[in-house]
């Protein structure tokens, strides 16, 4: 073994592919302008685990000396969202990414859970960990704190409001020995050595001597003193390359704080090593259990089960969260997805566009070493016996490579490759070019949209992946129990002094009463705690204002006139139910139903001038509703409204249909079907949500809905594309929000005195920019449009929907909590003002609640006011007669998001933007 590690020169784990990057180049390209350079392996993985993560301020927890109480938030070290991806996460920030870098176990995965060893050759090696010069003498550590984003003036974040329930939470807490600590030594080799591997192998010499550790290189951590008295202690061990003995200097830096990063980060890594011990298969991230997969055989699907996991210090103990989860793996490969698409096309000239069509963008996995890739290009002219160029720079033919090193044939060796891009981690790795992938060997992930469609399969899997709080309790019961009696991993965490509890987690939490929904005049509306809907209310209604629908179109193919008409008689049964007067439509039918004859059609259509025009499509493919809606929202604005024939020619529950769409129908041209009650005066509400943009890459879709009157059923819509954060700040969001103070002021006479934003669409690992960037930007809005700071009252919600919590209702058997479940205490987070709702009623499976994180908050509302009020906002989304996961506008913002970066691809038009159009 030399000091020098030795250079990769072919694969990155079994892949094909041209010459790694040194970590020299890997860092020089990553170097801002006038960056000096850190030494080489310079750059970590990311930091791990992404759940509810890690803390700030919290309680002593039975930790013996240092653990403080209160403690300054820096910026966080983002684990991903755009921080990360702008290179702010280079070598020299420290531990952060040294700890990550971690290797544990094999299979080539970080401590992050990430699935690369970081160094990008798929040896059995740590991935390169910081260099000893980036992180010596250096007391300054702030950027590794989690982000505090709880404001200084926030007294407590608890609600009263409500009757109290008894939950348990998808959490088991990890006990720790009375004064248990984590103490982190500095490591230094005489003479110098840079190379990891090495380093470790000379100081692992002496395990035995030494009691349980993790080290990286430089740094080591342990629970026990190494010296009674902490003076430092010396060994020397013998460099095998060349006999030299090398002198080992261990020196105490510190005892590690609770509210330091590196103290969940190890409690991370002892996680990883635990969930590796269980003899499961990292995928991506997480740890998925092939052993116990379950085969659907008819369909060509696997079902693996697995656990996304993560430690994060909460309010007032370290938990532990566990959340299960599926990974759906079809057994088909592109292979055969190509073949099928040959059949189809026999091969004419629409057989490569088609296969392009059907697999870019795809994700596939090689299950030769269960790694995930996109397919962003197929090389047709490469071919599995094309040669390139193998580590020794000696010529090897794909065939070989996989022959030799992972014992796979290959029967076609005319298939074309598929070509996938290293990600931004992989770049930094060491992988530059294009990884070149054989069809024959990649599985499909995934469902495809026959799959979809297909109810059996779907019901057949939702057995298996849409589990029920009592299944999903004895699962996570089983997990809990592994945990507990596996011999190396209760060993192992022996050694640590640590243990998991075998129960969840379990408080008490409150529920809302529930809203009254308000009609015109005397009509009104309650639902069930367990049933948040009101449907049944509109067979005798009257909407609390109504659009004027007298003059109407309707468009459909002459195939689809009997089932056409038959829903038009209904609607016009269905709407005086709803208090809505509708004429009779004018009729035009479709001699055929290409989408050119309905675009010719409307062209006449809308000139006539109709308040709405109703067309009815063949299928929801695509290609018609796109067609349409450009036509309707760009080019000649009109609200319009789609239905299949497929809805159409269902007889059962046509008359439910009618008075779904009727509701539409009324909300499109201005009406509001329904109200609750909110005392709020001279607020504006604002949804903000985005949308990748599904015909072009890196270019994404943001969306502004802001109300306009005090019952919060009015909203002024603004929709815009970008590429990038800052022109998303710059070029739309502010001047959409602008533009909403402008137009709130002619409709009321006076700019709002206080406003509320939901944000949707953000990580966790993007909060620093938010908080950085974004509030900054919309308070200069806000002066700019005439409120000053101390005029307005603001408060900027972060809405994440995406979050591995889950509560069980814990009177008897586990169920679902109700509707207006507010969770503010034991597992939220102590450097957040944050709360959980379960707005939502579901029928199947576990409710997801949704998670509000307040960043900014000068508005002076109690904690029971913002989270009545953000229960209030989900019962106005009028797509639905029941409350929603998310406040109304930023569901709203999500729809117009989606139909812009779905099917439009360009601004709608102003004419529209006081309705909402896109329902």
């Amino acid at each position: 073994m030399g000091d020098t590690p030795v250079q990769p020169t072919g694969r990155a784990r079994g892949r094909a592919r041209g010459r790694a990057r040194t970590n020299e180049e890997a860092l020089a390209a990553l170097r801002k302008p006038g960056e000096v350079s850190t030494p080489a392996g310079g750059v970590g993985a990311a930091a791990p685990g992404r759940g509810r993560g890690v803390s700030g301020e919290r309680e002593a927890v039975a930790r013996g000396r240092g653990v403080s109480q209160e403690r300054e938030g820096g910026p966080a070290v983002p684990s991903s969202g755009r921080a990360y991806h702008r290179g702010s996460v280079t070598g020299s920030d420290t531990l952060s990414s040294v700890l990550s870098s971690v290797h544990i176990g094999s299979g080539g995965s970080g401590a992050g859970g990430q699935g690369d060893s970081g160094n990008g050759n798929g040896g059995s090696g740590s991935g390169p960990s910081v260099g000893r010069g980036a992180t010596r003498g250096r007391r300054d550590r702030a950027q590794e704190f989690y982000v505090k984003t709880r404001p200084e003036s926030l007294q407590s974040k608890k609600g009263s409001e409500g009757s109290e329930i008894n939950l348990g939470a998808n959490y088991f807490a990890l006990v720790a020995k009375p004064n248990w600590r984590l103490l982190q030594y500095r490591v230094d080799m005489k003479p110098e050595i840079d190379h990891t591997g090495v380093r470790k192998g000379l100081l692992y010499v002496h395990k035995a001597s030494l009691p349980k550790i993790i080290f990286d290189g430089t740094i080591l951590f342990t629970t026990t003193r190494l010296s009674p008295d902490d003076k430092p202690i010396v060994l020397t061990s013998k460099r095998e390359s060349d006999g030299v003995m090398v002198e080992i200097t261990i020196k105490l830096v510190s005892e590690v704080q609770p509210t330091d990063y590196h103290y969940m980060q190890f409690f991370n890594i002892v996680l990883r090593q635990a969930m590796e011990k269980m003899q499961l298969e990292l995928i991506r991230r997480n740890y998925y259990d092939p052993k116990a997969a379950v085969i659907l055989k008819q369909h060509k699907l696997e079902v693996w089960p697995g656990y996304v996991t993560s430690i994060r210090q909460h309010e007032e103990q370290v938990l532990l969260c566990c959340e299960i989860s599926c990974k759906v793996l079809r057994t088909d490969t592109v292979l055969e997805q190509i073949e099928e698409v040959y059949k189809r096309t026999g091969g004419a000239g629409s057989f490569r566009p088609t296969v392009e069509k059907a697999l870019l963008g795809a994700i596939v996995i090689t299950r030769y070493n269960n790694s995930t890739y996109r397919i962003d290009e197929i090389a047709w002219d490469k071919h599995p016996s094309d040669e390139f160029e193998g580590r020794n720079n000696e010529k090897i033919s794909y065939m070989k490579y996989y022959g030799d090193k992972y014992n796979k044939s290959i029967r076609d060796p005319k298939q074309p490759l598929i070509v996938s891009m290293p990600k931004v981690r992989d770049q930094r790795g060491g992988v530059t070019g294009p990884i070149y992938l054989v069809p024959e060997l990649c599985n499909m992930t995934g469902l495809s949209d026959e799959q979809r469609a297909n109810f059996q399969l779907m019901k057949t899997m939702g057995e298996y992946t849409r589990q029920d709080p009592v299944k999903r309790s004895e699962t996570l019961a089983k997990f809990a129990d592994r945990l507990n009696s596996k011999k190396e991993i209760v060993e192992e965490l022996q050694a640590w002094n640590l243990k998991f509890s075998k129960d969840l987690v379990q408080f008490r939490a409150r529920i809302l009463e529930p809203e009254l929904i308000l009609g015109a005049g005397s009509s009104k509306a309650t639902y069930q705690l367990d049933n948040a809907d009101w449907g049944t209310a509109f067979r005798k209604w009257n909407s609390f204002s109504v659009g004027n629908c007298q003059k109407w179109a309707v468009v459909f193919s002459n195939r689809d006139e009997a089932v056409t008409k038959e829903f038009i008689n209904s609607l016009k049964k269905v709407a005086p139910s709803l208090g809505m007067s509708m004429g009779s439509p004018k009729i035009f039918m479709l001699t055929d139903n290409r989408p050119a004859t309905y675009i010719q059609q409307l062209d006449q259509v809308i000139d006539m001038k109709p308040a709405i025009v109703m067309i009815v499509i063949p299928n929801n493919k695509g290609d018609h509703y796109a067609a349409v809606k450009k036509k309707c929202c760009l080019e000649k604005p009109i609200p319009s409204q789609c239905i299949t024939s497929t809805v159409l020619s269902k007889p059962k529950g046509l008359m439910s249909v009618a008075t779904k769409v009727a509701i539409q129908m009324n909300s499109k041209l201005g009406g509001e079907p329904w109200a609750v009650k909110i005392p709020l005066k001279d607020t504006m509400v604002i949804g903000y949500d985005t949308y990748h943009d599904s015909a072009q890459k890196g270019r994404s879709v943001g969306a502004v809905v802001a109300s306009m009157n005090s019952t919060f059923t009015k909203y002024l819509s603004v929709a815009n594309l970008h590429t990038n954060p800052a022109q998303e700040l710059n070029d739309n969001m502010c001047p959409a929000i602008a533009k909403a103070l402008r137009k709130y002021a002619e409709i009321n006479g006076n700019l709002p005195a206080r406003i509320i934003m939901y944000r949707d669409g953000v990580g966790d690992g993007q909060i620093p920019y938010v908080m950085e960037h974004e509030i900054a930007a919309i308070q200069n809005c806000f002066r700019q449009a005439g409120l000053t700071d101390d005029q307005l009252l603001f408060t900027y919600i972060i809405v994440s929907k995406r979050i591995n919590t889950r509560f069980f209702k814990m009177n008897g058997k586990p169920s679902n909590p109700p509707s207006g479940t507010i969770v503010d205490d034991v597992v939220t987070l102590p450097e957040r003002y944050d709360f959980f709702l379960v707005s939502q009623s579901v029928r199947q499976g576990t409710v997801n609640p949704t998670s509000y994180n307040v960043i900014k908050d000068t508005s002076g509302l109690k904690p029971n006011h913002l989270q009545k009020l953000t229960y209030k906002l989900t019962h106005l989304y009028y797509n639905w007669p029941g409350t929603v996961r998310v406040p109304a506008p930023c569901q709203y913002a999500h729809k117009l998001a989606f139909l812009v970066g779905e099917s439009l691809h360009r601004e709608p038009s102003e004419q529209l933007e006081q309705t909402l159009y896109y329902l």
